[in-house]
């Protein structure tokens, strides 16, 4: 109900008038002390706390000058990819103790805000606490599932995103989104004003870039070095080919196990497919395990289990291989706010399939073959193409293109400018990144 009523009173504008004095007030002049809440990172890693961690990392290695201060939130202990910067002079790193998520987020967090001294506080996973008020808040918003597609949800978290959001749009100077479609989105569900949104996409993560670099010093090396480099390649896919117990071949489908990425579909396409002969080729279902999966892993375990394999979580050090080793990637999603896997299968150069949802035409532009969500024999018809290597040619300069468009460090940029025209000093990422004050 109050979801509903704050949407309202979003939606007919009145309430970017009531606020506009509390945003537009100036920080400060001087360098930015910017606090970046990190604390999502001890509970899981999906692709919203992978965001979180690559754009941080990204602002403190683009300020080579060192003119700005990063306050750095952690719960529990700080993260692995942060300590290599403990004791460097221009980031202060801040662990709070708790368990609960909810209480700690919306209890302990907010008090822990208020004791901090910053002119920004950046939240780029989870939306601020909703008793958290500063001239100086910028708020991700990965998507909108929870009004678009709130039948994928648990109903206490639908209503407790809608409230984040509702809260985010309301306190925050800018917000941030990592696609043009979920931009369009909140400008055309609440008329929030599109000057305020600042698009910076997710990125190809340096796993992937490191393995496009290997494979191509592999194909243009020559003599010894290629024969052990060769080798060495080989091993490495049969060691992770033995830890996800894959087959030799196989079509492969990688996101969190949930009602929102369709997956029945997908098996209920792939199963037909195997009925009717058309495939042969076994299906793994990789990642972590989400909600209300249960009874539908169970019917795999029982009924499919020598063609659908299911191998839990895979490390970020062995996702190339797994994607580059399938027959080709089925993404097969009714909703994304943007949509990392299938462009990380792309850019191994595994033949792609997905869904045409929501911001997925926008991310994997013309490297993908597309189906309609719905549509179970449009799927059926792309993988049996699939199978085939048929569904189209795309060229290594094309993915090549494609990659250029989601890189981190441009992203940063792109949050760092936004940042340097709200407050603090003006200082263009260039003057940054050249040492220039």
């Amino acid at each position: 109900m109050y979801a509903d009523y704050f949407g309202a009173v979003f939606e007919n504008g009145a309430v970017w008038q009531y606020m506009h004095i509390f945003r537009e007030k100036e920080f400060k002049a001087g360098t930015m002390r910017i606090a970046i809440d990190l604390t999502s990172l001890a509970d899981n890693f999906s692709g919203i706390e992978r965001y979180a961690m690559n754009i941080a990392r990204e602002l403190i290695e683009l300020d080579r000058r060192e003119g700005n201060t990063y306050i750095l939130l952690f719960k529990r202990s700080v993260h692995p990819e942060f300590q290599k910067y403990q004791g460097k002079k221009n980031v202060v790193m801040k662990v709070y103790k708790g368990q609960n998520k909810l209480l700690f987020a919306q209890i302990l967090l907010p008090l822990h805000l208020y004791a901090v001294k910053a002119d920004v506080f950046l939240f780029l996973a989870f939306q601020g606490p909703l008793l958290f008020w500063h001239r100086g808040i910028y708020n991700m918003v990965h998507d909108l599932t929870c009004w678009d597609c709130p039948e994928t949800m648990k109903k206490h978290m639908e209503w407790y995103f809608k409230l984040s959001i509702l809260n985010a749009l309301l306190v925050s100077r800018g917000i941030f989104v990592n696609s043009k479609f979920t931009r369009d989105r909140l400008v055309e569900k609440f008329h929030y004003n599109k000057r305020k949104i600042t698009l910076a996409y997710c990125g190809i993560s340096k796993v992937f870039m490191d393995y496009v670099e290997k494979a191509g010093n592999r194909q243009d090396g020559s003599g010894r070095d290629k024969a052990v480099q060769e080798e060495e390649a080989r091993n490495r896919f049969l060691d992770v080919r033995h830890k996800y117990h894959l087959p030799e071949q196989y079509l492969l489908c990688l996101a969190t196990l949930e009602p929102r990425k369709n997956l029945p579909l997908l098996v209920e396409a792939y199963v037909e497919l195997l009925e009717e002969g058309s495939v042969d080729v076994p299906l793994v279902l990789a990642g972590r395990k989400g909600w209300k999966m249960d009874e539908f892993l169970e019917r795999i375990e029982t009924g499919y289990r020598q063609k659908i394999i299911v191998t839990g979580f895979i490390e970020d050090a062995d996702l190339p291989y797994v994607y580059h080793m399938a027959d080709c990637f089925i993404f097969p999603s009714i909703y994304e706010g943007f949509g990392m896997p299938p462009l990380e299968a792309m850019a191994v150069g595994t033949l792609t399939i997905s869904s045409d949802a929501a911001s997925l035409p926008e991310v994997l532009g013309n490297t993908a073959a597309y189906f309609h969500p719905d549509n179970k024999e449009e799927l059926k018809e792309r993988i049996r193409q699939g199978i085939q290597q048929q569904c189209g040619d795309v060229t290594l300069r094309e993915i090549r293109q494609r990659i250029r468009l989601f890189q981190w460090r441009r992203s940063a940029e792109r949050v760092a400018e936004r940042l340097a025209q709200g407050g603090g000093r003006l200082v263009s990422v260039k003057r940054m990144v050249k040492g220039q004050g």
